[in-house]
């Protein structure tokens, strides 16, 4: 009407969305011509009458403590779907009504996809990266470090996490201006979206392999170590060549906080 549009229905993933002011509704994938109603773009705030937020379990809410959970104690960004119903969206704030080309336009011909997606490689490559370290640290603090296959694996591990960062230096060496902005080269992007997407799931099994029993065979929690009889056994079972039985410990927690737990 003239007032604006209604919407009705649900839409995910509204990562961080429960900390959020506002929320941009739209479609990133290319729609098909007959959805001209899913076909538009508007921001709306988080209060708006009829905005319902269904967020999953908080992962930092059931973290036992920062020793335990060092990750998902801090670091958790919590997912929701968002459920309109029967949401009034004034005209001002509508961006796009029914039309498939513009909603298309909206991401790819103003570069938003390609920077959305270079970002992503960004925080991929340093997460990568950071894995490559916790597997390190892994088999000194077991004591498999020098074992030949095991640091075949890790120069294994070490080489992907360069290629990452190569495909991402060539996505910016190999870039273009679009106006007054650069921006990264797309095929090279693309490219890595897809090798990442099957590489990142093989390194983390890898880094399991090489962690063994290690990140299970545990303390229940900090508490642990209160108890004088708990912790002489402690002592005695979680000793280590690189680091202290309490240390120890608590890498390894935060070892199974990145690649165990739900966090992870």
């Amino acid at each position: 009407d003239s007032a604006g549009m209604t919407i009705r229905g649900a839409k995910m993933l509204g990562t961080s969305s429960i900390m959020a002011n506002e929320v941009l509704v739209a479609n990133l994938q290319p729609l098909r011509p007959g959805e001209e109603d899913l076909a538009f773009s508007c921001a709306l705030p988080m209060n708006a009458k009829g905005l319902r937020v269904l967020s999953r379990k908080s992962y930092e809410a059931s973290a036992v403590s920062i020793f335990d959970n060092p990750l998902a104690s801090r670091f958790d960004e919590n997912d929701a779907l968002m459920y309109f119903d029967e949401v009034k969206i004034p005209w001002e704030r509508v961006f796009v009504y029914k039309d498939p080309d513009l909603c298309r336009a909206q991401f790819h011909d103003t570069q938003g996809h390609a920077y959305q997606n270079y970002q992503a490689q960004i925080r991929l490559s340093v997460k990568i990266k950071f894995l490559v370290g916790l597997a390190r640290r892994i088999t000194e603090a077991i004591g498999t470090t020098e074992i030949p296959s095991v640091r075949e694996q890790l120069g294994t591990l070490a080489a992907q996490a360069s290629m990452v960062e190569a495909m991402l230096s060539g996505m910016e060496a190999s870039g273009a201006h679009v106006g007054e902005w650069w921006v990264p080269n797309k095929h090279f992007m693309y490219s890595a979206q897809v090798l990442t997407q099957d590489l990142y799931p093989r390194l983390v099994n890898v880094v399991r392999e090489l962690a063994g029993g290690a990140l299970i065979m545990l303390p229940s929690s900090f508490r642990d170590f209160a108890d004088p009889q708990l912790n002489q056994i402690i002592a005695k079972t979680q000793r280590s060549a690189s680091m202290e039985p309490e240390q120890k410990v608590k890498f390894l927690k935060a070892a199974w906080d990145a690649i165990g737990s739900e966090f992870g």
